[in-house]
């Protein structure tokens, strides 16, 4: 079973794994169509995860933690890391900054 430390690990590599911006900002810059790839990947792959842009909104919902961003879905990933950590240090499930650190 799929549980939020596992989803922030999977979203965390395919982060890892993302090129840098380089020169190239537009509608053909690689990281664009890589973060793209990896929003595809997340939907079929961890339980109930939805992935959307609605004008120059993000918005990403996974297990029952959804967040939103301006910044698009790099900028939505992100911040559904931090509300996922929020929502473990609620239940009690990191006990620890160091905890934190060994979801990678």
């Amino acid at each position: 079973m799929t549980d939020l430390i596992d989803c922030i690990k999977f979203i965390k590599d395919g982060q890892a794994k993302l090129p840098s911006f380089g020169e190239t900002l537009g509608v053909g810059c690689p990281r664009r169509s890589a973060i793209k790839k990896m929003a595809e990947d997340i939907i079929k792959s961890l339980p109930k995860a939805r992935i959307q842009e609605r004008g120059d909104i993000s918005i990403v919902s996974i297990m029952g933690v959804r967040t939103t961003s301006t910044g698009g879905i790099d900028g939505a990933l992100r911040n559904w890391i931090a509300a996922a950590y929020r929502k473990l240090d609620q239940t009690g499930s990191i006990q620890t900054s160091g905890e934190r650190e060994n979801v990678r």
